[in-house]
């Protein structure tokens, strides 16, 4: 059940990052964190992948009331 929560806490971060329209830095960081969720996604070390997309959604909400 982790394999799924990954990929769920991945895919939220994809559709986050599409659907608001944050500042260019924080765009640019999530998309970086995207990629480390991804990496250690298909490394098979699905906690970290959470760990990483979880710690870039929280950022996506605090800029996002930040505004």
């Amino acid at each position: 059940m982790a394999d799924d929560l990954a990929a769920d806490t991945i895919r939220k971060l994809e559709d986050v990052m599409a659907s608001r329209s944050l500042p260019e830095h924080t765009t640019e960081l999530l998309r970086v964190s995207l990629s480390q969720a991804r990496a250690a996604k298909t490394a098979g070390h699905d906690q970290e992948a959470i760990t990483i997309a979880a710690q870039a959604l929280q950022i996506a909400e605090t800029a996002s009331t930040d505004r």
